[in-house]
């Protein structure tokens, strides 16, 4: 039978470093993937998992969850740690971006009837252990724990490695309060996805036994499995087999584990396609390089951000990526340079999506009226 290691509730009696968040309806706090997750799936809809590391983009996000009054998972990659945070380590570069999260929730408050209930999560940690525990002791409240790729062919071996890696750190963050979402599958590229047929996909999505094997050794809060979904700009229609998601669902369930499925590599999907996810049990909602497209495109009709853009563009090409990658360096320089009415047209841009995402798309619009407000 199987047993699970269960994660804490999530309280300053439990948690030291829970942030507290101060608002006209009182103190609360950000949740964690178990309490923003579950009444997503009892009531049949999706979550947006905004990888909103610019302040354009944060603020943007924000504003939709509180206007839409709509669930949200703020989230940052380990790599965005390196090239999209200002600081210098992960302390302070988690540090700056908590504060920013609670100050610009904390104001949105001060005018709102409501509190969105709002999840802050590290994404894709792949290589360095310590971010996780870094990140719980500066507030997060959710990891992802990205072991899905390994030294071997052998998926069921390949899963056998993942769990080895995630059951420590689980077991540490759980004991916090702290929820972890795993992966099985690689997700990949939507440009290497792009060159593969149908049949090369299908061959490589997520088999329903290993997900089981990994949520049986692990016990996660949620699990990102591979459907043919990738990261970066979707084009066209690919093959995204979406029935797969209520077939993961189905085997866990018959192992009496009703874990939530999380989809990765949502910039491009149609909403049909977002909505189909939802209907097989889809319930956190990855999204992130379409916030770089409405920024940089904002920037290209500034003269002074085109000519950034250039610069980063040169300086990324030298590491092998595209000029995103190098946004920190830059980040001052295109404060300095550029109008501000750049910044805040590509912040509306980027806020009529997500508001549009939340209705058509996750069908969140509305929905943090299924969610208490969570007091520290």
């Amino acid at each position: 039978m199987y047993k699970p290691r269960n994660i804490a509730s999530l309280s300053r009696d439990t948690n030291p470093y829970v942030r507290r968040i101060e608002t006209p309806l009182g103190t609360t706090r950000f949740l964690n993937l178990k309490e923003i997750l579950q009444p997503a799936d009892t009531h049949n809809f999706g979550v947006l998992a905004a990888n909103a590391v610019v302040p354009e983009m944060l603020y943007a996000v924000l504003d939709a969850a509180f206007d839409s009054n709509s669930p949200l998972i703020i989230e940052v990659a380990e790599s965005q740690v390196g090239y999209a945070l200002p600081g210098s380590g992960y302390e302070d570069k988690l540090t700056r971006f908590m504060d920013l999260a609670v100050s610009a929730v904390e104001q949105r408050a001060q005018h709102s009837k409501t509190v969105p209930p709002i999840c802050l999560h590290i994404d894709h940690l792949q290589k360095d252990p310590d971010l996780a525990y870094t990140a719980s002791e500066t507030g997060y409240t959710s990891v992802e724990l990205d072991f899905s790729k390994q030294p071997t062919s052998d998926r069921t071996e390949a899963v056998r490695m993942n769990v080895e890696k995630c059951v420590p750190i689980i077991e540490d963050l759980h004991a916090l309060g702290i929820s972890v979402e795993v992966e099985e599958g690689e997700i990949g590229s939507a440009a290497a996805r792009a060159a593969q047929t149908r049949e090369e996909i299908g061959a490589e999505i997520t088999a329903v036994d290993d997900a089981v094997l990994l949520v049986e050794e692990t016990n996660p809060e949620a699990l990102a499995i591979f459907i043919g979904a990738a990261h970066g700009e979707i084009t066209g229609e690919p093959p995204i087999f979406y029935n797969r998601i209520g077939e993961v669902r189905d085997g866990l369930r018959r192992k009496g584990m009703d874990v939530p499925v999380v989809l990765h590599g949502g910039t491009g999907q149609t909403y049909r396609g977002f909505n189909e996810a939802v209907n097989q049990g889809a319930r956190k909602f990855n999204y992130a390089t379409r916030f770089w497209t409405i920024l940089f495109d904002n920037l290209e009709q500034d003269e002074a951000g085109a000519a950034i853009l250039r610069e980063m563009a040169a300086e990324a090409k030298k590491r092998g990526r595209s000029g995103r990658y190098v946004w920190a360096e830059f980040a001052d320089q295109m404060y300095d340079e550029v109008q501000p009415q750049t910044f805040r047209n590509a912040q509306r841009e980027m806020y009529e999506h997500i508001c549009e995402l939340m209705e058509k798309a996750f069908l969140s619009k509305g929905r943090a009226s299924h969610y208490p407000l969570n007091r520290t």
